[in-house]
């Protein structure tokens, strides 16, 4: 799924908490666009860093390092 990443960093609850996660009640999360309609999810570093990483999230120019 290609999401957006809207630019704005902020302290909140990452909604996705994966096993990575940094945001887990408060912390610097950022607000992404997901389909359908634009619906702002917001994310940890880390857990989008996962998402793109894994396939699920695709964001158009970006590039994640493989874990070594």
């Amino acid at each position: 799924m290609k999401v957006e990443p809207s630019g704005v960093v902020m302290r909140g609850e990452c909604d996705l908490k994966t096993e990575v996660c940094e945001a887990r009640e408060h912390g610097v999360v950022t607000a992404v666009w997901t389909p359908p309609g634009r619906t702002q999810t917001n994310v940890c570093r880390p857990c989008l860093e996962e998402m793109v990483r894994t396939g699920k999230w695709e964001i158009e120019g970006a590039r994640i390092a493989q874990p070594i």
